[in-house]
Formats: structure tokens, C-alpha cells, sequence
């Protein structure tokens, strides 16, 4: 009798197992999305007090474009985030329009943004490749597809653009 209990409690074990190992790398997975969205948060606050100091820096396309609102962000980007999955834009007023501040800047100074004017900033980040490392795609059964999305979901900032 107690050589059938041994067997069995080996059997539970031998089915629960997976899915106790697999509900502990969901959890570590989400555990490591949850920091780089809370990093992405963290890191677009202080570039919106930054951008609200500094109005007359241009937005920029790329992290490569020197002296850039762009710029700043990869600069200020935490090490678990890739600068170059980034997307950053920049949005003013309540229209929601994109409108940008490019080169050359007008005497300096970027005309788009006036002094107490509302700057809207957005980024948003594509962990696919760099922080995923479980499956995006897969079945359950028969009839089910999970298709489990990869972008972190869009962080936007409001700030006021402080006098020059």
C-alpha cells in the first residue's frame, strides 16, 4: 500500500510540475515588462521637466540627431530599455495634431512652443526582441491561438512650457 502512494504522489508531481514552472516564467516574464514600463515612466517624467526648462530644443528624429528632445530621451534611457526600439514624439495642444520643432530654429528659439503653452510628449517601447523570451504565438487546443502583443503599452506626458 504505502509503494502506490509513493507512485502516485510521483504522478501528481510529474503533472503539476509544468505548469507550476510554466506559471513561474509567466510571472518573472511580466515581472521584467513591468519594470521597463515603469523605467519608460520614470524616464519620460524626467524628460518632460527637462523639455518644459529647455522649450527651444528641437524634437528630432533618432537618437543620433545631436542636441535633440530625441537625443534626450536615448540619453536618459534606463539600461533594460533599448534606445533604438524607442518611438517618441511629440504632440502640443489639444487639437492633438502632431507638431514638431525642427532645424533651423528661428533665432533660436522654436516658435512652436510659446511660453506656458501645453506640451504633450508620447513614447512608447517594443520589447519583442529584447525582453520577451517566452513564446508569442502558440495554441491552446485545438481551437484557441494566443497571439500575446509585444508593445508596452503608450506612456503620454502633459507638461507647461516654463517662460524662456
Amino acid at each position: 500500500m504505502v509503494r502506490k502512494q509513493k507512485g502516485q504522489a510521483l504522478v501528481e508531481l510529474a503533472i503539476v510540475m509544468p505548469i507550476l514552472v510554466g506559471m513561474i516564467a509567466v510571472l518573472f516574464q511580466l515581472g521584467i515588462l513591468f519594470v521597463a514600463y515603469l523605467s519608460l515612466v520614470h524616464e519620460m517624467r524626467d524628460v518632460g521637466r527637462w523639455a518644459a526648462v529647455h522649450p527651444d530644443t528641437y524634437d528630432g528624429t533618432s537618437c543620433s540627431d545631436a542636441g535633440s528632445l530625441f537625443a534626450q530621451v536615448c540619453a536618459d534611457a534606463p539600461s533594460v530599455i533599448d534606445p533604438t526600439k524607442l518611438t517618441f514624439s511629440v504632440i502640443q495642444g489639444s487639437d492633438l495634431q502632431t507638431r514638431t520643432c525642427t532645424l533651423p530654429l528661428v533665432s533660436g528659439r522654436c516658435t512652436a512652443r510659446p511660453a506656458y503653452a501645453e506640451l504633450r510628449m508620447r513614447i512608447q517601447y517594443d520589447a519583442a526582441s529584447s525582453l520577451i523570451f517566452l513564446p508569442t504565438n502558440f495554441r491552446l487546443g485545438p481551437w484557441l491561438q494566443v497571439k500575446v502583443p509585444t508593445n508596452l503599452p503608450p506612456y503620454d506626458l502633459s507638461v507647461m512650457v516654463e517662460q524662456h
